[in-house]
C-alpha cells in the first residue's frame, strides 16, 4: 500500500526578497552620497569661548563696532583707592557704606566702575556711553604703529593672549581683529555679551561668567 505524502503549507518569498533588495539597494545609495558629502566639507576651527590657558589675558571689549582696551590693572587701582575712600567717609555705618557703594562712581573716560558689585563679589564695569574706540576698518593694512597693530607688536605671545568681549552689535569688527591676531600667532578667545550688559569680573581679575 502506497504512502500518502505529507502535505504542508508552502510559503512564497518572492515578495519578500524584492523588499530586502530594494532596502539594500537604498543603503549603499545612501551611503555613497554621504561619502561624496564627507570628501567636500572644509574642517573649521572654532575660538572656544573659554580658554583653558595659563596665559596673561588682555581684554578687549568689541562695541559699538570698534574696539576697546579694558585697562584692568588701572581700573582696579582706581576701585581699590575708591573704596578707601567711601570707608574712610562711612566711618564704620555698614548702612551709609552701602549707600555710597551704590552712589559713587569712579573710573576712566571709557569705563565706570560700579563699586556696589563688590558686595555680591564681583568687580564691574560700565562702557561709558558716546565715546569712540578703534575703527579697524581698514584691517589688511594694520601695522605695528596703529593702534591696534601695536597691541599685537607688543605682546609675548608666550605669556599673554588676547580676550575678546563682544557685544551681539560688533561682531564684524571682532573678526578682522581676530583673523590679525591668529596672523600673528597670537592665542584668542572670546566671551559674547549683551549690548547692554554690564561687564564683570571676579575680584581677584579672572572673567565672571554671564549671570
Amino acid at each position: 500500500m502506497a504512502r500518502r505524502r505529507a502535505q504542508g503549507t508552502s510559503v512564497n518569498l518572492d515578495s519578500f526578497l524584492d523588499i530586502m533588495t530594494c532596502l539594500v539597494g537604498v543603503l549603499v545609495l545612501i551611503i555613497i552620497l554621504t561619502g561624496l558629502d564627507a570628501a567636500q566639507i572644509r574642517v573649521l576651527i572654532p575660538t572656544p569661548m573659554e580658554y583653558d590657558s595659563d596665559k596673561r589675558p588682555i581684554f578687549i571689549e568689541a562695541r559699538n563696532n570698534e574696539l576697546f582696551h579694558v585697562p584692568l590693572a588701572e581700573l582696579q587701582a582706581i576701585a581699590d583707592e575708591s573704596l578707601r575712600e567711601v570707608s574712610r567717609q562711612a566711618a564704620g555705618n555698614l548702612e551709609h557704606l552701602l549707600r555710597l557703594m551704590h552712589e559713587v562712581r569712579t573710573g576712566t573716560d571709557t569705563y565706570h566702575i560700579d563699586l556696589s558689585y563688590f558686595t555680591v563679589g564681583q568687580f564691574a564695569l560700565r562702557p561709558v556711553q558716546g565715546v569712540s574706540g578703534y575703527p579697524l576698518t581698514h584691517w589688511d593694512q594694520e601695522g605695528p604703529r596703529d593702534w591696534y597693530g601695536s597691541i599685537l607688536a607688543g605682546m609675548n605671545t608666550d605669556e599673554e593672549m588676547i580676550t575678546f568681549l563682544v557685544r551681539d552689535d560688533s561682531f564684524d569688527v571682532f573678526k578682522r581683529a581676530r583673523h590679525l591676531a591668529w596672523h600673528e600667532d597670537v592665542d584668542v578667545s572670546y566671551e559674547l555679551l549683551d549690548v547692554h550688559e554690564v561687564i564683570k569680573f571676579g575680584l581677584m581679575g579672572q572673567r565672571s561668567r554671564p549671570q
